[in-house]
C-alpha cells in the first residue's frame, strides 16, 4: 500500500506543477455560467433543480477534454524511479486509478454542492430532491468513468508510442463523439442520456433504457481498461494472464453489443404534429405520417366513448365508440389511430369487419350504407407502445413505468380530431404509484382511475408531479413550480386573459408545439393544460 501512496502522491504532485488542473477549473466555473444563464433563457427565472439537470452536461462537455488529456498523461507517466522500486503492474494500474478518482470525487462534490444550493433555495422536499439527483449523480459518474479509462488507454497506447499530438487528435475525436454538443436524441451517444431540449416536466427517463445506456458505458469503461491490460501483459510476455483477459474481453464486447442493439431498438418513434390548417385531405397515403383530422364534412361523428383501459409500459384499450351520421349513403368510417398501436379488432354493431390500416387511421368498410339518423355502434381492440419525439428529439407524448402523458391531437384513442364536445367513460388500470391527471372528471387510487365527463378531447397526465389547492384552483405539476406563489399567479392570469374563467385545474405537461392549445383547434373545457417548455 505504502507504494500505491507514493505512486498516487508522485502523480498528484506531477498534476498541480502543470496547468490542466488550472484550465479544467476554469472550464467548469465557465460550464456553470452557461447552466445559470440558460436557466434565465427568455427572462424567465428557471433557477430550479429540474432545469440544472436539464443542463447539466454543459460543465462536464467542457471539462472533458482536459479531463481526457490528464488521464492521458497519468496513462503515458512510466517513471524510471518506479521501475527500480519493483512496482507491480497491479499497483501501478492501482495508482493511476486512485488519483483519478480523487479528481472525480472533486468535481462530483462541486456539482452535488451546486445543486444541493438550488435545492435549499427553492425549498424543495428531501424525496423530491432525491429522486431528482439519482440521474444527476450517475450521469456525472458515467461521464467521468469513461472520460477516465479512455484517457487512460490512450495515454497507455497512442501517446506512449505515437507521441502526444497523435494522443491528442484521439481525444478531440473522442469528445466530438461522446458530447452531447449538436446531439438532439439519447441513443447510445451521448454518453450523458438527458433530454437536453424537453420540458421541466421530465428531464431524465428512469426506465430500462436508461438503464441499458448506463450499463453500456460502464462496461465500454471496463472493455478500455482490459485493453489497457492486454497491452500490459502482451509487453511482459504473460501469455497466461493474456489468454484469460482476452475472452474476459469478447463477453464484455458482446455484452456492449447486446445492450447497444436494444437501446436502440427502444428508440422514441418521429411524430409529425399538425395544425388541421397543415392537412388539406382528411385520407392518408403510405408516404405521409402527420396527425389525423377527420373531413369536418365526413358525415359522421363520434358522440360517445366508453374505454376500458390497462396501461403498464404500454396501453391496451377495449374501446366502444357510438358514432352519430348526419350525411346519407355512408358506407365507410376513418378514424385517426396511432400508427404504432396495433389494432387487433373492430365491430360494427356486434359484427366484425374488415378494416384497412394507414399510418396514423384508419379505415372501417361498413356492412351497409348507413342514413342521416342513425347511429352505428363501434368497438375496437387495440394495443401498443407509445413513445413519440419532434423535431431536434423533443419528448412528445409517451407511456413508460409511472410516467405518462398522452393528450393533444395524437391519435392515442380512435378519434376525429374535430372540436365537437363529446361524453366519455374510462376505466384505467394501471401500474405503479403515480396517480392520473386528466381535463375529466373522477379519482385516480393505487392502481386504478375511474374517469367521466365532457369536453372536446382527453389528456392523461402521470409522473412525479403534485397537486396544490391556490386560489380556488387545482394545480399539478412539478414540486418547484406549484410551490411557487408568483409561478401559479402566472398561470391563473393565463387562464384569465384567453377568458377561461370555468376552468379550474391546471395540469402541467411536457411541451407541445403549437401556442398554448398546442395544435387542437379550441382548447379543453374541463382544464388548462400547461404546454410550455
Amino acid at each position: 500500500m505504502r507504494k500505491i501512496n507514493a505512486l498516487v502522491k508522485y502523480e498528484l504532485i506531477n498534476l498541480k506543477r502543470g496547468k490542466l488542473l488550472w484550465v479544467m477549473a476554469i472550464l467548469y466555473i465557465f460550464g456553470i455560467e452557461q447552466c445559470i444563464s440558460a436557466m434565465f433563457t427568455f427572462g424567465e427565472n428557471s433557477l430550479t433543480l429540474v432545469k440544472l439537470i436539464q443542463v447539466s452536461w454543459l460543465p462536464l462537455n467542457f471539462i472533458m477534454i482536459p479531463l481526457m488529456l490528464l488521464s492521458m498523461k497519468i496513462g503515458e507517466n512510466d517513471d524510471e524511479l518506479f521501475k527500480t522500486m519493483n512496482i507491480s503492474l497491479k499497483e501501478t494500474m492501482m495508482g493511476k486509478i486512485l488519483t483519478l478518482i480523487i479528481v472525480d470525487i472533486i468535481i462530483l462534490a462541486l456539482n452535488l454542492g451546486v445543486a444541493i444550493i438550488i435545492a435549499l433555495i427553492n425549498k424543495v422536499s428531501m424525496e423530491y430532491f432525491l429522486y431528482q439527483i439519482i440521474g444527476y449523480i450517475i450521469n456525472t459518474v458515467i461521464c467521468l468513468i469513461v472520460c477516465n479509462f479512455l484517457g487512460l488507454l490512450i495515454g497507455e497506447t497512442f501517446s506512449k508510442y505515437a507521441g502526444s499530438v497523435i494522443g491528442f487528435i484521439a481525444i478531440i475525436i473522442s469528445f466530438v463523439i461522446l458530447c452531447n454538443f449538436y446531439k438532439v436524441s439519447n441513443d447510445i451517444l451521448p454518453v450523458m442520456d438527458i433530454n437536453v431540449m424537453t420540458s421541466k416536466f421530465d428531464v431524465i427517463a428512469y426506465d430500462k433504457r436508461y438503464l441499458y445506456h448506463n450499463l453500456f458505458w460502464v462496461i465500454m469503461s471496463y472493455v478500455f481498461f482490459q485493453l489497457i491490460l492486454i497491452h500490459r501483459y502482451w509487453q511482459e510476455n504473460k501469455r497466461q494472464a493474456l489468454f484469460k483477459l482476452e475472452g474476459t474481453l469478447v463477453i464484455s464486447i458482446a455484452l456492449c453489443a447486446f445492450l447497444g442493439v436494444n437501446v436502440y431498438s427502444m428508440n422514441p418513434k418521429y411524430y409529425d404534429i399538425h395544425l388541421r390548417d397543415n392537412i388539406t385531405n382528411g385520407k392518408y397515403t403510405n408516404d405521409n405520417h402527420e396527425t389525423f383530422f377527420g373531413k369536418e364534412d365526413s358525415g359522421y361523428y363520434v358522440d360517445k366513448y366508453n374505454m376500458d383501459l390497462t396501461i403498464n409500459d404500454g396501453i391496451e384499450n377495449y374501446c366502444s365508440m357510438e358514432i352519430k351520421i348526419d350525411k346519407d349513403n355512408i358506407n365507410s368510417l376513418e378514424l385517426g389511430l396511432y400508427k404504432e398501436l396495433t389494432l387487433s379488432k373492430v365491430e360494427v354493431d356486434s359484427q366484425t369487419v374488415e378494416f384497412e390500416r394507414t399510418n396514423n387511421s384508419f379505415i372501417i368498410n361498413l356492412p351497409r350504407e348507413y342514413k342521416k339518423g342513425e347511429t352505428i355502434k363501434v368497438n375496437t381492440h387495440y394495443a401498443g407502445k407509445v413513445n413519440t419525439v419532434w423535431t431536434q428529439g423533443k419528448q412528445l407524448f409517451f407511456i413508460r413505468n409511472n410516467w405518462m402523458f398522452l393528450g393533444n391531437v395524437f391519435e392515442w384513442y380512435p378519434k376525429l380530431n374535430d372540436s365537437r364536445v363529446k361524453e366519455y367513460n374510462l376505466d384505467i388500470k394501471f401500474t405503479g404509484e403515480n396517480k392520473i391527471y386528466s381535463n375529466l372528471d373522477g379519482e385516480s387510487t393505487l392502481g386504478q382511475c375511474n374517469l367521466s365527463g365532457k369536453d372536446s378531447d382527453i389528456f392523461l397526465v402521470r409522473g412525479n408531479v403534485k397537486e396544490r389547492q391556490y386560489k380556488g384552483y387545482l394545480i399539478v405539476g412539478n414540486e418547484e413550480i406549484i410551490s411557487n406563489d408568483k409561478e401559479c399567479d402566472g398561470l391563473i392570469d393565463m387562464i384569465e386573459r384567453e377568458n377561461l374563467k370555468e376552468i379550474k385545474k391546471i395540469v402541467s405537461s411536457p411541451f407541445v408545439p403549437g401556442a398554448t392549445k398546442g395544435k387542437m383547434d379550441k382548447p379543453y373545457e374541463k382544464g388548462y393544460l400547461y404546454l410550455r417548455e
